[in-house]
């Protein structure tokens, strides 16, 4: 019967030998001495196809960190005719590698295969891993350990050494035996998912006020050894409490070299409320297996409901992807593969004005009212020279806030600062992130005192205010306002004492006229 030469299913991603041409066995040097090298990317991102003499120049996106681990086969000569028989028509089983520590392979003469180990070769930064110093014989090769973004590992590999390099075999077959060989096993491989952080609004409880785009990288996946699918496909952003009406905004795609569209809505369906989501439905997995190494782009929508007593709200979006061998109806998402984006942290604070009377600045002053305003300097080291700009802040739906009976003016939730944590790759630690600015600047706008005090004018309604993130325990700021004049009331005093002076002076002018009228009148009545 015709005898495979060598069995190489890395070189491709095959899961089976292909057909070899009749070896010249008597060429075989038994006491040489070989290697295997595998050249480790992504799927969809090699080209061209690799060749088993390492001479084609393979362009592609290098997994680093992929651990493989080699096992010679010692129950099988090599030297001899029996030792090549029947792997002309073996398919390496899924399962060959066992645990990766214990390989479990039925030959083709139907004896059970013996291994030892050999050991094991970590890819580097350009996706090669290298066992050298490799008697003639049979290698089974195991991806046995890789980076969390690797969600479909590299099928078994069995490789002879050494491989016949005929046109049957490689495309720059020469008919030679090849005793350093070079495979090319591929990785369905998830990228870590990236977040953003939009303001539309500066108070909370304003409506849809935050945006989270959460953008993902759609694997390539693979059609050898055996055909590949998304068995799901899933992009969420689950809300801390402080968060609320959580909705998806829109979902785009944008082609690797293309322009961003809508993805057609019949390829999914979303949820909202605390953990709004992006779910693809059987047709928009079979869209998206069209679509290799495009982004999709989910932005999120979401309310401030609250000021943490920790002044930062922080938020971690999640992708949820995972391949099989048949199309269908997509699985539920395995919680232990998600993957998470990098973190973003938002800070909010609220602010405290004392209204107070200026006669004694401690009486608290019922009824003024005032607008906040953005500070065309919000991040300045002291907010003194801050100046207003923009329309009037809106909190929980009102821009008018009044003191109360202490007057006292809670404005309970300003936006401060955020910031955009750092990509990091899946399964590292999380990096910690932290706000550049813990306070910002605001500018209070009084548009209406109290009865009875003035307002102010020509600049004096105007007061900088400083909030730190956070649940503010005493009073931002002291806004006086002085009462209003009146005409002055007449006194008991010296100028009382000149009109009485007055007054009498007048009686007593009055009285000596009205004798001296008298005594005129009795003179003529004599005469």
């Amino acid at each position: 019967m015709a005898v495979a030469g060598a069995i190489v299913l890395g070189l491709i991603g095959l899961g089976s030998v292909a057909n070899a041409t009749e070896p010249h066995f008597g060429n075989i040097d038994p006491d040489a001495t070989g290697s295997i090298t595998v050249h480790k990317h992504e799927t969809g991102s090699q080209t061209p196809d690799g060749t088993p003499d390492g001479k084609t120049a393979v362009n592609g996106t290098p997994v680093a960190g992929v651990t493989f681990t080699f096992f010679q086969l010692v129950n099988l000569d090599m030297t001899t005719q029996a030792g090549w028989e029947g792997w002309d028509s073996f398919t390496v089983p899924a399962d060959a590698c066992g645990d990766g520590n214990s390989p479990n392979l039925t030959l083709p003469n139907g004896d059970s295969g013996v291994f030892i180990l050999r050991g094991d070769e970590v890819t580097k930064a350009d996706g090669t891993a290298t066992m050298d110093n490799l008697p003639v014989s049979v290698y089974l090769v195991c991806e046995t350990d890789s980076p969390a973004s690797v969600i479909h590992k590299a099928a078994p590999t069995l490789v002879t050494i050494p491989f016949p390099n005929t046109s049957a075999e490689a495309a720059n077959g020469d008919g030679t035996w090849l005793y350093d060989v070079h495979v090319y096993p591929k990785n369905t491989v998830v990228q870590a998912p990236d977040k953003g952080f939009t303001l539309n609004a500066s108070g909370i409880k304003t409506g849809a006020q935050v945006e989270f785009p959460v953008t993902v990288k759609v694997p390539s996946l693979a059609s050898r050894p055996a055909e590949q699918y998304f068995s799901y496909f899933v992009i969420s952003d689950p809300l801390e409490t402080a968060l609320s009406d959580g909705a998806v905004k829109s979902v785009t795609i944008t082609p690797a070299g293309g322009s961003e569209t809508e993805v057609p809505a019949e390829n999914y369906s979303t949820t909202s409320g605390q953990t709004p989501s992006v779910v693809f439905n059987e047709a928009g997995l079979t869209y998206l297996k069209g679509q290799p190494n495009a982004t999709i782009t989910v932005t999120f929508t979401a309310t401030v409901n609250e000021v943490p007593a920790s002044g930062t709200i922080a938020n971690t979006g999640y992708f949820y992807v995972d391949t099989r061998t048949v199309p269908g109806t997509p699985d539920t998402p395995d919680e232990d593969k998600k993957v998470p984006t990098n973190e973003v942290i938002s800070g909010w604070g609220d602010v405290k004005v004392s209204k107070v009377d200026a006669d004694n600045g401690t009486t608290g002053l019922k009824g003024a009212k005032f607008r906040v305003y953005a500070s065309s300097d919000p991040f300045a080291d002291t907010c003194t020279t801050a100046t207003k700009t923009g329309a009037p802040i809106a909190v929980d739906g009102v821009t008018e806030f009044e003191s109360d009976a202490s007057g006292m003016v809670n404005i309970k939730g300003l936006f401060v600062d955020s910031k955009i944590g750092p990509t990091y790759n899946v399964g590292d630690p999380k990096p910690t992130t932290a706000l550049d600015h813990t306070t910002r600047c605001y500018v209070l706008e009084e548009i209406a005192a109290p009865a009875g005090f003035v307002l102010p004018s020509g600049g004096q309604e105007l007061t900088a205010v400083k909030i730190t993130a956070g649940q503010t325990a005493g009073t931002d700021v002291t806004v006086k306002n002085s009462k209003q004049g009146v005409p002055e009331l007449p006194l008991t005093g010296a100028a009382g004492q000149v009109l009485m002076m007055i007054g009498g002076v007048a009686l007593v002018l009055l009285a000596g006229g009205s004798a001296l009228v008298a005594r005129s009148r009795r003179r003529r009545a004599e005469s």
